[in-house]
């Protein structure tokens, strides 16, 4: 909690210099915190076509490419590997896989070799109809309800809250 607060104090370094105070809001130029975004926000402004991105995603991801060049590559690589699964394109799998091991990132080149080693597993994923989602969200109903109750009774009391929760 405390490292997420002085996260969020810190003030990016950004290409404009300190503008002066007496200025209307309209007139200041927006100066990036760390607060105006999380991690977990980028990554999802990285994942969304250009078409979804609001007017605030744009900017911020135009910010982010231009100080930060393998952000370009990322992105692209990134909406590619949601292609494939969109489309369920397994023909352009390897080459995929052959793009992201030589891209020169390390971390998407670590992506790449463990995706490669589950090609089976992918390619199952992207081809055939079937998901196991409905049984991971039951599976995570059964877990919050168990939380709730903690300590408070019996596995014969958490049968009976799943069963009414059905």
């Amino acid at each position: 909690m405390v490292h997420q607060w002085t996260l969020s104090r810190r003030i990016e370094d950004t290409q404009c210099a300190e503008v002066p105070h007496g200025l209307i809001p309209a007139q200041r130029k927006r100066r990036w915190h760390r607060a105006d975004f999380l991690a977990g926000q980028v990554v999802w402004i990285l994942l969304k076509n250009d078409d979804q991105l609001g007017a605030d995603e744009r900017t911020l991801l135009k910010v982010l490419t231009e100080k930060c060049a393998p952000v370009r590559q990322i992105r692209s690589l990134a909406l590619e590997f949601r292609r494939l699964f969109t489309q369920g394109n397994a023909e352009s799998l390897h080459r995929w896989l052959e793009q992201a091991a030589s891209c020169g990132l390390p971390d998407i080149q670590t992506l790449a070799a463990s995706l490669a080693r589950e090609r089976g597993a992918l390619l199952a994923a992207m081809t055939l109809p079937w998901s196991n989602g409905p049984t991971e969200g039951t599976v995570n109903k059964i877990k919050l309800i168990k939380r709730q109750m903690y300590g408070r009774g019996s596995f014969e009391t958490l049968r009976q809250r799943v069963l009414f929760a059905s």
